[in-house]
């Protein structure tokens, strides 16, 4: 994502031309000439690099350094904060408190708003334990008004739709619907524009009027370029938008200009999209995505994609049984499906502090053996995995290979891995018993993966 993108140049550059106690002039400006040039590359509107620039440098003329801070780490520090101004320093919190809360969602074509609304419904049951309805208010785009039903069906949240019929009329028998069957939020998707067309953007204003939603929410995307700012501006100036929600800021996307959005128009960005799964949107944070940029990693969401998604009671047991020496195949099963559902390896990484780069290779290769690990795993009986003494039967691995389609070769590494993990975890085990602190060592797993 951005913040990939960022980190490599800024961070670099800041460290390179910054060495002494002090910031002086020269190395100051040095400095600033990469950051100004890492920012457009980046994508960052030009004036909003502008601002950014003038402001650090006001921060970091003359400025001596804090205690226990060198002078790199010091630049880091001013350019951490004013990042943090760009992009609007505090999160942005959903306004709930209607009853029912509709939130209206608008946005051009392609920029993955019917996917969008789906992913905030699924956030909005998680986190505010409301019970949300989808509906469909696109009547133009073939297929949009099954492409939700589909999404709800997939999340498990109701889809109300009346066909072809005006879109104004639907959201207001939706709003109705929603206050005889309790549902606490009412999510509007409106139909895209492929470009600012009057007729469609007079209908979004009739809706306005008509079901006056809490929150109006453009999705623009990521990858788009300079040209968001102006439509969002377009939208803004006939509908008074309340927040953003910035798409496909995964990849190789620069997303600078939609991180410039807040600056130039004053509009929060509420959600960021980070892949195509449901469970791929987060609050967006200023101060967290500011960490990110400058490879200081997000531990914050970390620990919330596996509170999301990691089930405590399973994984209770599995510790359970690695304290008790009574680790196998299975628990290493059900550990590697539960990290899956936290999304890409690569992108984890990233939000581990003081993780080292790694190249994208590695990554690949990385998640190919896991992959590999998995198909070889579910290969086997579960009395297998339970008993993995059982695979020294010549017959047993013939069929497991066979079966998996891998090769004899992988099969003899995932089974050394295992029994090496396995020696690795009953001492850290007998450790804990004994009353002594645990020396944990690689414990294998990155090491396995080839990370070494």
């Amino acid at each position: 994502m951005i913040g990939d993108f960022l980190a490599n140049r800024l961070k670099k550059s800041i460290e390179k031309n910054l060495k002494k106690s002090t910031l002086t002039d020269e190395t100051v400006q040095e400095t600033l000439r990469e950051i100004r040039l890492a920012l457009l590359e980046a994508d960052v509107n030009n004036a909003v690099v502008k601002d950014f620039i003038k402001a650090v440098e006001a921060k970091a003329k003359g400025e001596y350094i804090n205690e226990g801070l060198n002078a790199s780490q010091m630049m880091i520090k001013i350019v951490h904060e004013e990042l943090i101004n760009i992009f609007g320093k505090t999160a942005y919190e959903l306004n709930l408190s209607a009853k029912p809360a509709v939130i209206m969602m608008v946005g051009l074509q392609g920029s993955g708003k019917t996917t969008t609304t789906g992913k905030i419904a699924k956030l909005i049951e998680k986190k505010y334990h409301k019970k949300p309805l989808l509906v469909a208010c696109d009547i133009y785009r073939p297929a949009a008004i099954d492409q939700l039903k589909t999404i709800g069906q997939n999340l498990g949240v109701e889809v109300f739709e009346r066909g072809t019929q005006n879109p104004v009329l639907t959201a207001q028998q939706a709003v109705e619907y929603a206050k005889e069957h309790k549902h606490d939020v009412v999510l509007l998707d409106t139909a895209g524009r492929l470009h600012i067309d009057e007729n469609l953007m007079q209908e979004l204003k009739e809706i306005k009027n008509n079901v006056s939603p809490s929150e109006i929410l453009i999705v623009v995307d990521g990858m788009t370029g300079q040209d968001i700012i102006n439509v969002a501006s377009e939208f803004n100036d006939l509908l008074k938008l309340t927040g953003v929600v910035v798409t496909k800021l995964d990849g190789d996307a620069r997303g600078g200009a939609a991180l410039s959005i807040t600056h130039l128009t004053k509009l929060p960005i509420s959600f960021i999209g980070t892949g195509e799964g449901m469970s791929n949107l987060q609050i967006f944070y200023p101060d967290r995505m500011a960490d990110r940029i400058l490879g200081m990693g997000d531990v914050q969401t970390l620990f919330e994609k596996a509170k999301d998604v990691i089930d405590e009671r399973d994984m209770k047991k599995t510790m359970n049984r690695m304290m008790m020496g009574q680790f196998d195949l299975q628990d290493l099963l059900n550990q590697m499906r539960q990290i899956s559902k936290m999304g890409k390896m690569g992108g984890l990484m990233k939000l581990i502090p003081g993780m080292p780069k790694v190249s994208d290779e590695k990554i690949a290769d990385a998640e190919r053996k896991l992959k590999v690990t998995e198909v070889l795993l579910s290969s086997m009986t579960i009395k297998e995995r339970r008993e993995p003494r059982l695979l020294k039967h010549l017959s047993r691995k013939n069929r497991i290979i066979k079966g998996s389609g891998r090769s004899e070769k992988e099969y003899n590494e995932l089974i050394n891995q295992f029994e090496k993990t396995k020696k690795q975890v009953d001492e850290i085990a007998r450790q804990i018993k004994s009353g002594r602190m645990p020396n944990i060592p690689g414990m294998g797993g990155l090491g396995g993966l080839g990370f070494n």
